[in-house]
């Protein structure tokens, strides 16, 4: 499949924001990290990671609200619905992680793996076998 094949497309739960990536999608992850549980009020977020330069929003990019948490993750959300869409890290300004669930387009990745475990909550047991990394390593 060439590079312009791939196309993924996804969106808020209200669609009011749609954004598209063209190009490989990189790592899928469960993040167990505090800001990743309360922001999606789970016991772990699940993202993909692209690079920035293949992402771009479609629609309603000026629905997005920000939050910037005190570990300087930076995460989109749209005002209307809440869904959370997408995370920067400071540190990795080339790449852009966007979670898994608003994809509407079916994706070639599976989690690799799980991160900040360390932060993972009591009452959920990891038990799928991917490796458990205490940080993000």
């Amino acid at each position: 499949m060439a590079v312009a094949d791939k196309v993924f497309e996804g969106s808020c739960q209200c669609q009011k924001v749609r954004y598209r990536v063209t190009g490989d999608l990189g790592e899928m992850s469960h993040c167990h990290c505090t800001d990743c549980r309360k922001m999606h009020g789970a016991a772990f977020a699940t993202y993909v990671g692209v690079e920035r330069k293949l992402f771009k929003f479609l629609s309603g990019e000026d629905r997005l609200a920000s939050f910037r948490a005190e570990s300087g993750t930076e995460r989109q959300f749209c005002r209307a619905c809440g869904s959370s869409l997408t995370s920067g890290i400071a540190s990795e300004p080339g790449m852009i992680y966007i979670a898994a669930g608003t994809f509407d387009t079916p994706i070639d990745r599976k989690p690799e793996s799980h991160i900040f475990v360390r932060s993972r909550v009591p009452w959920f047991d990891i038990l799928d076998g991917l490796p458990q990394r205490q940080t993000y390593e």
